[in-house]
């Protein structure tokens, strides 16, 4: 995972909340669109977190995929571990245990499954790239867990909804940065973006049903340790238990509970890299929960495996000429899953 250079944050005590209500509208009032573009510029540039109110998702919808991603977690951990990440056909996505990931050295106390529906996918230019194991670097056949049948139906529906949400929100984005309004949408590809189902077990329990044999909770510190999102914006939707935290200018961490009717967005390293450290990427992490068990899901809308990103003209200047060479985000991205599940 790549590092963020000096932050340009400022010493913020609280996540913005921004209704969006106008940007996801078919028939928008200019001046509330307005209002919202440049409250969304300014939280890029100064917190890199925004919660969204008015997103258009309803909430049982939402209520559905929570219970959804809960009945998954609770099944044993034989069922789970049939669509394992790293297995003979699941490469990127499937099922990471409890102890399968680490941050900074330290092994997270978290389970979780990542999917994509396999939409969108340019085979000509995937196959540029090969993962270190047999078989295509971003197709994943046996990622639906067959003791649930109506998992897939459930969050495909989810991928559809939070698709277009970040679409918009990424919309907004384009023109608070003085770009036409579909300026992102010409990078956009399914095949790299993720919806990732995370569960935190109680730490009130040294070693619990769900570990593998010798993970416990001394091993770690933190649910998910700090860190930086490597790709272009994510949309989580979390529960009432709380334990994230982003970190401000002045290395304060900042609680960023959920706020109900609301998704917490955040940009990554490709959207800093886009506007050439204007927007900038912020370090977050969970805490490990108490007594509880702790959900949250996150949605990682990223550019398709053949965008590359460049610095933006807009954003650079003779005094502030471009920080970084282009960079073709699908070998990029391979290339990091490759290291960061190696041996999973």
């Amino acid at each position: 995972m790549s590092t963020p250079t000096a932050d340009n944050h400022t010493a913020f005590t609280e996540v913005p909340v921004i209704d969006i209500g106008a940007l996801v509208s078919s028939d928008p009032d200019p001046a509330a669109l307005a209002a919202v573009v440049d409250r969304i510029g300014a939280a890029c540039r100064d917190v890199g977190f925004f919660y969204v109110a008015n997103h258009g998702i309803d909430a049982a919808d939402s209520a559905r995929m929570f219970a959804t991603a809960k009945e998954f977690f609770e099944l044993p951990l034989a069922e789970k571990m049939k669509i394992r990440l790293g297995g003979s056909t699941n490469q990127f996505r499937g099922f990471v245990p409890l102890g399968g990931e680490v941050t900074a050295g330290k092994t997270d106390w978290h389970e979780c499954l990542d999917l994509q529906p396999q939409w969108g996918r340019d085979a000509a230019s995937a196959a540029r790239v090969r993962a270190p194991r047999d078989g295509h670097p971003l197709d994943d056949p046996e990622q639906w867990p067959p003791a649930l049948p109506e998992f897939r139906t459930v969050m495909t529906r989810a991928w559809d909804q939070l698709w277009s949400v970040s679409a918009r929100i990424a919309a907004g984005m384009a023109l608070s940065l003085g770009l036409a309004e579909g300026f992102f949408a010409q990078y956009e590809g399914a095949e790299l973006s993720d919806l990732r189902l995370i569960h935190y077990p109680p730490s009130a329990r040294p070693v619990t049903p769900h570990a593998p044999e010798g993970v416990s909770i001394d091993q770690t510190d933190l649910g998910f340790g700090a860190h930086v999102d490597y790709g272009f914006l994510a949309v989580l939707q979390q529960d009432g238990v709380g334990g994230l935290e982003v970190r401000n200018a002045e290395g304060e961490w900042i609680a960023a509970p959920h706020i109900p009717g609301t998704f917490l967005v955040n940009i990554g390293l490709m959207m800093q890299r886009w506007t050439n450290d204007r927007y900038q990427a912020t370090w977050h992490r969970v805490q490990i929960p108490g007594d509880r068990d702790r959900y949250s899901i996150p949605f990682f809308f990223e550019p398709r495996f053949d965008a590359v990103v460049t610095p933006l003209p807009q954003c650079c200047d003779a005094d502030n000429p471009p920080r970084y060479e282009p960079c073709e985000f699908g070998p990029y991205v391979v290339d990091l899953f490759a290291k960061a599940y190696d041996g999973v």
